[in-house]
């Protein structure tokens, strides 16, 4: 006979007859399951203790107003996320033809048009070199920048295609960073980005994308738009 069920957070062990079931919560349903197979084998002669199956009644109560509004929450924020989507999608249209920002140290290479690299310094520097890589790793062009490259503001780099032996190299997708060292001689990295004219807006599966220049930027990459 079964004489009571034992209940805890991490997981549940049922004995009924010679069988054990184990699992790691148990919904409103498996609740109500347990406690009516807990009235028909009770003892008539030892019924089961009032309190302590009034006690299992207000538990059963609290789980299902707790799945009640977990399921409302739920809704809600997929409601939410599906709205905000929405509004984000109709609008993205009407920024084609606008100029963006996107923060990014990758970019396509046509192999004809100079792509133009961007990177800001919070501070003026020492030394800086541009360095741009290829779509291996390997580093195909190291430029050592001088001059007002140094100055703390924004500034933009126009490549012309070129590797260190003057070589022109095929288009294709590579990545450039910005390295030196400060006034106290300490190392740091410019933060890099791409800069043009918003070309198309795409939506895949993975996100929104914006296309800058030929290049395909990640909606949450954009730190600026403007019309100018």
């Amino acid at each position: 006979m079964t004489e009571g069920i034992s209940t805890n957070n991490s997981a549940q062990n049922i004995t009924a007859g010679s069988g054990v079931m184990t699992q790691s919560v148990v919904g409103k349903d498996e609740f109500l399951k347990l406690l009516t197979y807990q009235l028909r084998s009770q003892n008539p002669l030892k019924p089961y203790d009032n309190q302590e199956f009034a006690a299992q009644l207000a538990q059963f109560s609290q789980l299902e107003q707790l799945v009640d509004i977990r399921s409302l929450i739920e809704e809600q924020v997929y409601t939410n996320n599906v709205l905000t989507q929405t509004i984000a999608n109709s609008a993205l249209p009407g920024m084609i033809g606008k100029n963006a920002r996107a923060l990014t140290d990758s970019f396509n290479y046509d192999g004809m048009n100079k792509p133009s690299l961007s990177y800001d310094l919070p501070i003026n520097v020492s030394t800086a070199n541009l360095i741009i890589k290829d779509g291996s790793g390997k580093i195909i062009r190291t430029v050592e920048l001088d001059g007002n490259y140094l100055k703390q503001g924004t500034h933009k780099f126009e490549w012309d295609g070129t590797n260190n032996s003057g070589e022109s190299v095929g288009g294709g997708k590579y990545t450039f960073t910005v390295e030196g060292k400060d006034s106290e001689g300490g190392n740091y990295s410019a933060y890099t980005f791409i800069y043009g004219k918003i070309e198309a807006v795409r939506f895949k599966s993975e996100g929104t994308m914006l296309v800058i220049n030929g290049n395909e930027m990640a909606l949450n990459s954009i730190s600026d738009i403007s019309d100018n």
